[in-house]
């Protein structure tokens, strides 16, 4: 980790000023929310301290799909801020609520949780799921979404069929791939997908008990990991 580094990802048309006005430890790097190839680049190979990401652009999908991927890098130490104007200062927060976020900067109300859209929990032992014709194995989960390691490739925005096994069934959901990258394994494994999944809202309530009978009951912070 470089402990003396910090990243920020912003809208183009505000970089300039938050630029001007955020205040970070060590040394900063910029980017706009058009370069996030080279933004999650840097951040594997540096290691930050922090990654702070303007609180409108972390609201879109895309800013949705850039957070998730970097807290899914499980970085040690690593914390995710959001960027906010609050009475005519730039301000950093906890990740939490995007939209609640955006809020503040409109009502000048700032109460943002350290935690996810949902509670989050990480699956205990090895879950095979089938998606589409191919297989993936389960990491984490909520009641909507999941982190997934699959074999077939997965793309950003692809709707997707996902057999979770259970007790003395399949619970089969319908999601959508909110991120993806392509990850090759040094040695022992197969190259493969690490992506993250939006669950269809219909499903919630099957899988928050599927949650409880596969996840253990420590919850996951969303900065660190």
């Amino acid at each position: 980790m470089s402990p003396d580094l910090s990243i920020i990802v912003a809208d183009v048309s505000r970089l300039a000023a938050i630029r001007e006005g955020t205040r970070l430890p060590g040394r900063v790097m910029h980017f706009t929310s058009g370069n996030l190839a080279s933004a999650m680049d840097t951040i594997r190979a540096r290691k930050p301290r922090i990654v702070a990401i303007d609180a409108l652009f972390a609201e879109t999908p895309s800013g949705v799909a850039f957070a998730d991927r970097v807290d899914a890098l499980s970085l040690p130490g690593l914390a995710i801020l959001l960027i906010i104007q609050h009475d005519g200062r730039w301000t950093t927060g906890p990740r939490g609520s995007a939209s609640d976020v955006a809020l503040a900067e409109v009502t000048g109300q700032y109460s943002v949780p350290n935690t996810r859209r949902a509670p989050r929990f990480r699956v205990e032992g090895s879950i095979e799921a089938t998606v589409e014709a191919g297989r993936a194995n389960l990491v984490d989960m909520s009641v909507l979404g999941a982190q997934i390691v699959s074999l077939p490739a997965l793309r950003p925005r692809q709707k997707i069929k996902i057999g979770l096994p259970d007790t003395d069934d399949v619970l089969n959901v319908i999601a959508q791939v909110a991120w993806s990258t392509f990850e090759r394994p040094e040695l022992t494994a197969e190259p493969h997908y690490r992506a993250g999944v939006e669950f269809a809202g219909a499903a919630q309530q099957l899988l928050e008990g599927y949650r409880r009978r596969h996840c253990g009951d420590q919850l996951l912070s969303a900065t660190p990991r």
